[in-house]
């Protein structure tokens, strides 16, 4: 029984909700006055990619209550608020606003659109005994801009690491496409050349009689000043 009513009391809702959307928008009265606000961009500029926020003042000068249902809005063009681009999603309130008081009722949307001028429309739908009415809270233009880089994001600083290690790698096979390595020479050290065995130390040619028998040296003629006889390495 408990699921069976809060099922009607959901219906009743959505139907509740579809009437008020269907209501045509009015100007606030004389008697409850509506300004607006944007807090975090007191000149109207809206930030992609962030959270905005409206925040908006109801002063009820009334002699009865009003009851805050819905805050809703849409995105125009700026030279004409009929033509809609986007409508915004609509915030469900329980606020009410005794006779001959004010609230303020923050109303916050996201933006995904091309940097430049639009019109921005926000509507309230109120509820004073059984009547509901929308009442127009905030209708003028807004700058859409991108939000601003910093060098310090992660996601940049990340781009850059990579994007520069590209680069490098690039370089470095260009460089050893084109130009390669430096060749080291090697320096031979100097080897000694040693003097033929046939020579002596001014070039001479010496003849080796080390073989020749003793008695054969004596019986021959008179050396030649030019030969000489090396010691032997016999034993």
């Amino acid at each position: 029984m408990a699921k069976l009513t809060s099922f009607w009391a959901l219906c009743l809702a959505l139907l509740a909700t579809t009437f008020v959307f269907a209501q045509e928008s009015v100007p606030a009265s004389a008697n409850l006055e509506i300004t607006a606000e944007f807090p975090d961009n007191p000149f109207g500029l809206i930030v992609n990619g962030q959270r905005n926020k409206v925040v908006l003042d109801l002063n009820n000068k009334e002699n009865e209550a009003y009851s805050v249902v819905s805050v809703s809005g849409r995105i125009t063009l700026a030279e004409d608020h009929t033509k809609i681009i986007r409508n915004l999603t609509a915030l469900r309130y329980e606020l009410t606003i005794p006779a001959q008081t004010r609230a303020n009722v923050p109303y916050t949307f996201y933006s995904e659109y091309t940097p430049g001028e639009l019109g921005l429309e926000v509507f309230v739908d109120l509820q004073a005994g059984d009547k509901v009415i929308r009442v127009v809270g905030y209708s003028g233009n807004i700058t859409v801009s991108e939000p601003e880089s910093s060098w310090f994001d992660p996601q940049l600083l990340f781009l850059y690491a990579v994007l520069a290690a590209g680069a490098a790698g690039v370089a470095y096979i260009v460089r050893e496409a084109y130009f390669g390595g430096k060749k080291v020479k090697v320096k031979k050290d100097d080897v000694p050349v040693e003097r033929p065995a046939h020579r002596d130390d001014k070039g001479q040619m010496v003849l080796d009689q080390s073989w020749i028998p003793e008695h054969h040296l004596k019986n021959s003629p008179r050396q030649s000043p030019k030969i000489k006889k090396r010691p032997s390495n016999r034993k």
